[in-house]
């Protein structure tokens, strides 16, 4: 097949009918994790695979499909998305909304949280587990990594909560030994999930505790990738602990796990090379950064901003950012700067306003804090990167527009006094607890 355009979600999908395979067999025949199969069937024709996963699906078409495959192929693309969607069904249509779309949508139509589809499917299927429960829990999985920087972690707790309730129930119910495999993978990856939102809730301990669950999951199932990246994320709350030789310990641990491997940038950026930064080893933060370059040229890196909970390798984008960070806290501003500058046109086009907000703060500090300096720009970055976050502050910008505050604070109050003051009225409303001794009504 020669193709003149790149491949669709919807084409992807289509693909994946055609060869008759689930979501869990063609994400292995692929190479790419179920929840990103699944994310191209929620979506469609609206999403483009990233980078290298056009060439792997042209490689599917024209050495794995067969001629048969080939022609259901072309005959589902011709008959388009419309009647793809009606061949699935009300069942699969509501699922694929609710892979997109929250609880209750923004027009104030109240849908049926992913969770419940999975318990009603599940009864009717309750003397045999078919993979089709199965999918529609990768499915909801999905959902909520693709809604966690729309709606921040405290509106979401409550169906990550509920999704742990059914996998639990499917895992008391399964006998077969691959399908268990899938749901204590599933199991770990929530785990994760709930350690890494802790800590944007300023909830160390719990992240803590579900770290370690996560990590026994991982061990059981001698998932080292999903182990490299629980390290990764107990290192980011070591981290925003404010304990950096460890957190610079435990991202050690997970690069030694698949040093060679996409979860390495992530753990060498955000993890290693923050961490170093903290500590003031600026060859740390040097030997670090090289090693992401490194890998960049052997893995592939989306293009873009990644999303910043994913179980995906991370984009050039967001480990840019981190590298801003790590220079930052490292006093090579220039540096800073100029990474800061490379990722700042990329994040100002995407959704997140909590990466529009990092990257603005660490541009300010670094203008505050180098010679000659750029208090009024600063102070102007500051204030907009408040405004922008303001809805749903995490645990992260809280501290870093506090750490420009004393930044602000120690070179010009003068000049600075009007983020000062914006600072001391931010956040406001039904927010987040961020503070260390903050407490929340939800459950963590």
């Amino acid at each position: 097949m020669v193709r003149g355009r790149e491949w669709t979600g919807f084409e992807a999908a289509a693909l994946q009918e055609a060869m008759r395979r689930s979501v869990r067999e063609f994400a292995a025949l692929l190479g790419v994790e179920t929840t990103t199969v699944a994310h191209w069937r929620a979506n469609l024709g609206a999403v483009t695979p990233r980078g290298r996963t056009q060439a792997i699906l042209d490689t599917a078409y024209e050495q794995r499909a067969t001629p048969a495959d080939r022609s259901r192929f072309e005959q589902i693309v011709a008959e388009g998305e419309n009647v793809w969607r009606a061949r699935h069904g009300q069942a699969e249509r509501q699922r694929e909304r609710d892979a997109t779309s929250p609880a209750v949508a923004s027009d104030g139509i109240a849908l049926d949280d992913p969770s419940e589809l999975i318990r009603r499917m599940h009864r009717i299927e309750s003397l045999h587990l078919d993979d089709t429960v199965l999918e529609a829990v990768d499915l909801a999985l999905s959902n909520l990594l693709d809604r966690y920087e729309h709606e921040g972690p405290v509106r979401l707790l409550p169906g990550v909560h509920a999704l742990r309730r059914e996998v639990d129930r499917l895992v008391e119910s399964c006998h077969k030994p691959a399908q268990l495999q899938r749901l204590y993978r599933i199991s770990g990856q929530l785990a994760g999930i709930l350690g890494y939102m802790s800590v944007n809730c300023g909830r160390f301990h719990h992240s803590e505790l579900y770290g370690r669950e996560a990590l026994g999951l991982a061990d059981f199932l001698g998932d080292i990738e999903l182990k490299a990246w629980v390290r990764g994320t107990q290192s980011f709350c070591a981290y925003y602990k404010g304990d950096f030789r460890k957190a610079a310990a435990l991202a050690a641990e997970g690069i030694a796990l698949l040093p060679d491997g996409g979860q390495a940038i992530r753990l060498y950026t955000n993890g290693l090379a923050r961490a170093f930064g903290k500590l003031g080893d600026v060859l740390g933060v040097e030997r670090a950064i090289e090693s992401a370059v490194a890998l960049t040229s052997s893995v592939e890196t989306p293009s873009g901003l990644t999303p910043a909970m994913s179980f995906d390798t991370y984009g050039d984008a967001r480990w840019k950012a981190n590298a801003a960070t790590a220079y930052l806290s490292a006093g090579l501003y220039d540096k800073s700067l100029a990474y800061g500058r490379q990722v700042e046109v990329l994040v100002e086009s995407s959704e997140s306003a909590w990466s529009r907000a990092l990257v603005r703060l660490d541009m300010a500090t670094a203008l505050v804090r180098r010679r000659p300096r750029d208090v009024e720009r600063a102070v102007a970055l500051g204030e907009e990167a408040l405004e922008v976050s303001r809805a749903r502050p995490i645990r992260s910008v809280w501290q870093r527009a506090h750490e420009l505050g004393e930044a602000v604070t120690a070179v010009d109050r003068r000049r600075g006094r009007s983020y000062l003051e914006a600072l001391r009225e931010w956040p406001t409303g039904d927010t987040v607890a961020v503070t260390g001794g903050g407490s929340t009504t939800r459950e963590i």
